[in-house]
């Protein structure tokens, strides 16, 4: 047996004490949220792009940063990632639909970065032809779950596309689409982001999605709404602290829905940015440089910009490209974002450079009826 000298014996007892006392040397459970976030933060750089760092991992939705052409263009997509890895990282890249405007670069995202892709089949099947390897692109259907990492997980919603005025959708109609939920656990609560980058509304949120209809291959999934529903109650928490809406015209029909049923405390319109946007009747193309080619005026939106108020949903407008925000269990402000936006010559903050024009789908983005 070891003698201790009494500066020992108290230092022993001191240990134990730490440890417990009275001979309890059960070591203390280690905290699970320890190293949790305390925030989410996202970037909105054009279209339905947005980049999320959340912790040490961060992630694209879309990339879209050319919007012409039907290839990708390396060079862009360099500048993006660049840019963008100023204020975090780009680990994986989720795409809501095939579309040109939404898609096309992320062949070249994939070639560039050797990270993943979760995206509809027809995204898969480019990123492939591209010359990139199939088991960089997991082909969405809906319901997938992807945990990013102790904290933060995304379950696929299999959503809609728009619908312009006059047209119903009927559950078969329509490219795949998908939404995200992204679920981030912090030490206080789990806040949830619903991010959609088309969607129409209404009752088309209540019809089963079919593929293959009419064929052997037919198959008929969830409707969007049930779908949205599922993946919030398997995320813990009943409410969605901030939705993404992304489509171009009637996003007052899904607003109707879906701020009632999951408490939705923000909102933020997008699918800006694209379009032949005109300036004093002449084009000015897309660039991000030029800065948001048009503003996001409530005055077109009425029946959306009443209804927020009357459920006291904030909406947070996007004001010009790279346009930052954070979430935190205190609320949605505004983030710093002038290092990543001088590499494209946009102010630190507001509009411009480039003159604005009017919006190219002014008068379609409510209807007769909505």
């Amino acid at each position: 047996m070891a003698i201790l000298s009494g500066a020992a014996m108290l230092a022993t007892a001191a240990g134990l004490a730490a440890c417990g006392g009275d001979g309890d040397d059960t070591p203390s459970t280690p905290d699970p949220l320890a190293n949790a976030p305390t925030q989410v933060r996202t970037t909105w750089f054009g279209i339905s792009n947005w980049h999320y760092q959340i912790g040490d991992k961060g992630f694209i939705l879309d990339g879209e940063v050319v919007n012409s052409g039907r290839t990708p263009t390396p060079a862009a997509v360099t500048k993006a990632l660049t840019a963008l890895k100023k204020k975090g990282s780009v680990d994986f890249f989720l795409v809501g639909h095939e579309h040109g405007d939404h898609a096309l670069q992320i062949p070249e995202y994939a070639k560039q970065t050797g990270k993943m892709i979760y995206a509809p089949a027809a995204v898969c099947a480019a990123v492939v032809a591209y010359g990139n390897p199939a088991s960089q692109c997991m082909t969405l259907k809906g319901g997938e779950t992807i945990k990013v990492d102790d904290f933060v997980t995304i379950r696929s919603v299999r959503w809609l596309h728009s619908l312009d005025c006059g047209e119903v959708g009927n559950g078969v109609a329509g490219v795949e689409t998908f939404g995200f939920l992204i679920s981030t656990k912090t030490r206080d609560k789990t806040m949830n982001v619903y991010v959609s980058d088309s969607g129409a509304g209404g009752v088309d949120l209540f019809v089963p999605r079919v593929t293959g209809k009419g064929t052997a291959a037919e198959v008929v999934y969830g409707s969007p709404f049930s779908n949205l529903a599922d993946a919030v109650r398997q995320s813990g928490s009943p409410t969605i602290d901030l939705w993404q809406g992304g489509p171009e015209s009637r996003v007052v029909n899904q607003a109707r829905v879906l701020m009632p049923a999951f408490s939705i405390k923000y909102f933020q319109p997008h699918h800006l940015g694209t379009r032949a946007t005109l300036v004093d009747g002449v084009s000015v193309g897309y660039k991000l440089e030029y800065g948001l080619h048009f503003p996001y005026n409530t005055s077109e939106v009425p029946k959306l910009t009443d209804y927020l108020k009357s459920v006291n949903t904030l909406a947070l407008n996007p004001l010009n490209y790279f346009d930052a925000w954070t979430l935190t269990k205190d609320g949605f402000t505004t983030s710093d974002n002038a290092v990543v936006k001088a590499d494209y010559g946009l102010p630190a903050t507001g509009p411009g450079p480039g003159k604005q024009g009017p919006n190219p789908r002014s008068g379609q983005l409510e209807c007769t009826g909505d």
